[in-house]
């Protein structure tokens, strides 16, 4: 197996642990991606009252929001430039290119997720749960996960 992910997810929670299997019951559930293998790694990871806490997550979503673009990027390539310009996509790697940019923004983790955000289901952290976390901070983490599989197919997703 070899790691062919990472993901740094925000969950809220009593501890470590706790949410590590909050993560661990997500990626069971979910059919979405399917790795063999995931493992927290505490060392990566931090509570709401690191004073770092709300600059790991605009990292992370800074990985995600440069993962858009590149996506973008790639559409603008092909000449799509318009939504007009989606009728004449055919299935293949740009259809697909279009379907991991519509799971970025409608809030469906995949293969290419930096950053995720379990409480919202998003790939983003929308300003009215920053606010409730600067008054709980105790109450959330970011949990830093490396994901392993055989080869990313078997993660359900190929990484474009």
């Amino acid at each position: 197996m070899k790691k062919i992910s990472q993901h740094k997810m925000l969950l809220a929670g009593d501890s470590f642990d706790h949410c590590s299997m909050q993560v661990h019951k997500f990626f069971d559930l979910t059919s979405l991606v399917i790795y063999d293998c995931i493992e927290a790694i505490e060392k990566k990871s931090c509570s709401g009252l690191d004073a770092a806490f709300f600059d790991h997550i605009t990292q992370a979503e800074m990985r995600n929001r440069q993962s858009v673009q590149g996506l973008i990027d790639e559409l603008i390539k092909a000449d799509i430039c318009k939504t007009t310009d989606l009728q004449k996509v055919e299935q293949g790697y740009l259809s697909k290119t279009i379907h991991i940019l519509s799971h970025f923004l409608d809030g469906f983790i995949g293969i290419d997720s930096f950053f995720y955000n379990l409480i919202d289901d998003s790939h983003w952290l929308p300003q009215t749960t920053a606010r409730v976390i600067h008054k709980n901070p105790h109450q959330y983490w970011l949990v830093h996960i490396d994901c392993f599989a055989t080869t990313a197919e078997e993660a359900g997703l190929l990484r474009l």
